[in-house]
C-alpha cells in the first residue's frame, strides 16, 4: 500500500473511485435561537425513523475544479498495486494558511479497512510539513458516520451553514457542517 501524490489523474481515475454516498441512520438535528441580544444553536445526535440515503453526485464544473486542485500538488491517493482505491483532493488556502479538504473518498469495497484513517493522517502530516495552521472540511449533519471519523481523527465542528444546500428548507433537513483540525504550534 501506497499513499502519493495525485500527478496524473483523469476524470476516469476518479470515477474508478466508485460511486460516493451514504447512508446514516442518525443525524444532528440543529436547533437555532436568535434574538438581537443573542444568537445560539445546538446540534443534538437523534435516531431517524428510517435512514437518510444520499447519492453525491458531481458536476463537470466539480471535476474541472477538483483537476485544477490536484496540479497544486496537495491531494492524495492511496494505492494497492497501482489501484487507486481512496483519494483525498485538498487545496492550500494561503489566505487562512490552512489544508481546505474538498473530497475525501474511499472506495466501497475497500471501506472500514483503516485506509481512509491513514489517508486523513496523511493530509494532516501533509499540514504539518507545511506549517499549516489547520485542516478544514466540510460534510452534512446527516452524514453522521462521516462526522464520527473525522472527530475519530481529531477534528471539531466550528461551523454551521443552514442554507448551503437548499435555501428554502425551513427544517434544516440538511445542513453544513465545518470541521477543522488544528495544528499544534510549535
Amino acid at each position: 500500500m501506497d499513499i502519493k501524490i495525485l500527478t496524473d489523474f483523469s476524470i476516469d481515475d476518479f470515477l474508478k473511485i466508485g460511486d460516493f454516498g451514504y447512508t446514516s441512520t442518525h443525524k444532528y438535528e440543529v436547533k437555532k435561537d436568535e434574538s438581537l441580544q443573542s444568537c445560539t444553536m445546538q446540534l443534538n445526535l437523534m435516531e431517524l425513523n428510517e435512514p437518510f440515503v444520499k447519492q453525491e453526485t458531481n458536476s463537470d464544473d466539480d471535476l474541472n475544479h477538483y483537476m485544477k486542485i490536484i496540479k497544486m500538488n496537495y491531494s492524495l491517493g492511496v494505492y494497492i498495486e497501482d489501484k487507486l482505491l481512496a483519494i483525498a483532493i485538498v487545496e492550500p488556502q494561503t489566505w487562512n494558511n490552512t489544508l481546505l479538504i474538498w473530497h475525501f473518498q474511499v472506495h466501497n469495497n475497500y471501506k472500514r479497512r483503516g485506509y481512509g484513517k491513514l489517508l486523513i493522517d496523511k493530509v494532516i502530516d501533509l499540514a504539518t510539513q507545511n506549517k499549516c495552521r489547520a485542516v478544514t472540511l466540510e460534510t452534512q449533519n446527516t452524514n453522521v458516520p462521516a462526522i464520527h471519523f473525522y472527530k475519530s481523527c481529531g477534528f471539531t465542528i466550528e461551523g454551521i451553514d443552514l442554507s448551503l444546500y437548499d435555501i428554502e428548507d425551513i427544517t434544516c433537513e440538511e445542513v453544513a457542517l465545518y470541521m477543522r483540525k488544528k495544528m499544534k504550534c510549535d
